[in-house]
């Protein structure tokens, strides 16, 4: 069931998509959003979705979100069919991939079409069930509509639906701790999505006055938030490349092999995600198992280092660092790892332990005799089945056996 429940999701998200989509029709909101999209008006958004797609807003995971998303909300707004928003969308992700040399991915493909669709849905519930169309008053002669109801339905697709369905499309653990990975999910993309949210309102609005000039409107608001989320998740990615340097520093002293620190961040990762902690835990376990060998610099090269006195120096260097005291909590209850509570620092330091003891004497599945050997010493070493258990599962998912 593990190895199917991803997929399984995945067509979930597919089929409520589709069925999302075709309340358009069935609803009949062709007749509330009077507005009307001519064949220039949709060459117009289909340029503005291709231009949106060369400008992307990158999370600070390096993922990037595309801000053609705006354009596509606006021309849902605006009346379009699913048939059209979703063509606009594949056909502007298509060519932007053109204009810029770069590989066509289908899944991302999929991925636009299928957001469109689904918004269409959205804003066919929203113009079903909410208010009126506002207009701009007759005293002042503004031909600006926007259907209200419609614009709330978007918006809720956009700030918390598609969030939704890219991490239940991306979900490889399956349904294990789902609702977790959706909530943080939205969370991470909130003031993206935000800011996509509401420039498709505003180009919505606008475009029966302003006509081709919707789309400097639109790209405006947009700019000055990419600009600054951009900036946020640089500082982020640097903050990250730094912990990934000092990782080495242990490397350059000669007594820890040469990417160590890296395969043990790697396995941590996913078995802190296996095992459902939260983002904040995740980021915090990372850390750690970058830098748990960091307390050999204070300590002498040529005397082996005991695991006790490495978590604690390594603990002093990180506090002395600043900024990192719950991954220096981590570090340091890596001394008592199988003493502590699994609350707190207790479970991530576990994980750091067993990542690294896997690391350090079965690095590969070439001698799985050795690899069970250090899967029987974890469980005497750390004394929790649980951290095992879903490290023998991210290694080799037949191995989970033995511990049956």
């Amino acid at each position: 069931m593990r190895g199917l429940a991803p997929w399984l999701l995945r067509g979930i998200v597919l089929l409520v998509a589709g069925l999302l989509g075709t309340l358009w029709w069935l609803l009949s909101v062709e007749d509330v959003l009077a507005l009307r999209l001519r064949l220039v008006d949709l060459l117009l958004f289909l340029v503005a979705a291709t231009v949106m797609e060369r400008l992307p807003i990158r999370l600070a995971d390096g993922r990037a979100v595309p801000t053609s998303l705006a354009v596509i909300g606006a021309a849902v707004l605006l009346g379009a069919s699913p048939w059209v928003v979703t063509a606009i969308a594949a056909t502007a992700y298509v060519l932007a991939c053109l204009i810029g040399g770069e590989q066509l991915t289908p899944r991302l493909v999929l991925g636009r079409a299928v957001g469109a669709w689904a918004l269409s849905g959205a804003a066919a519930v929203g113009a079903a069930l909410g208010p009126m169309t506002f207009s701009g008053g007759v005293d002042v002669g503004a031909p600006a509509a926007l259907h209200l109801g419609a614009a709330v339905a978007v918006g809720v697709g956009v700030l918390v639906g598609l969030p939704a369905a890219e991490s239940l499309s991306r979900s490889d653990a399956g349904v294990r701790f789902l609702w977790r990975r959706v909530r943080e999910e939205i969370h991470r993309n909130r003031l993206v999505a935000a800011s996509v949210a509401a420039t498709a309102g505003l180009g919505a609005l606008v475009h029966p006055v302003l006509g081709a000039w919707t789309l400097p409107t639109m790209l405006l608001p947009l700019a000055a938030a990419r600009a600054g989320l951009d900036r946020l998740g640089q500082g982020q990615r640097a903050y990250d490349q730094t912990i990934r340097a000092m990782s080495r520093l242990p490397e350059q002293l000669g007594s820890v092999p040469a990417g160590h620190g890296v395969r043990v961040a790697q396995l941590a990762r996913a078995v802190a995600m296996e095992l459902g902690l939260d983002a904040a835990t995740v980021a915090h376990t990372v850390r750690a198992a970058h830098l748990h060998e960091l307390g050999r610099i204070k300590l002498e090269r040529e005397v082996p280092a005991p695991r006790q006195d490495l978590a604690v120096a390594g603990g002093e260097v990180l506090r002395e660092v600043g900024d990192l005291d719950e991954v220096a909590a981590i570090v340091e209850a890596q001394a008592q790892v199988n003493e502590l509570p699994r609350d707190g620092a207790g479970l991530p330091a576990r994980i750091v332990v067993a990542c690294c003891e896997l690391d350090s004497f079965a690095p590969t599945s070439d001698a799985p005799g050795q690899r069970d050997e250090v899967i029987l010493r974890l469980l005497r070493g750390i004394g929790d089945i649980e951290v095992v258990a879903a490290l023998a599962r991210i290694v080799d998912p037949a191995a989970e056996r033995q511990l049956a």
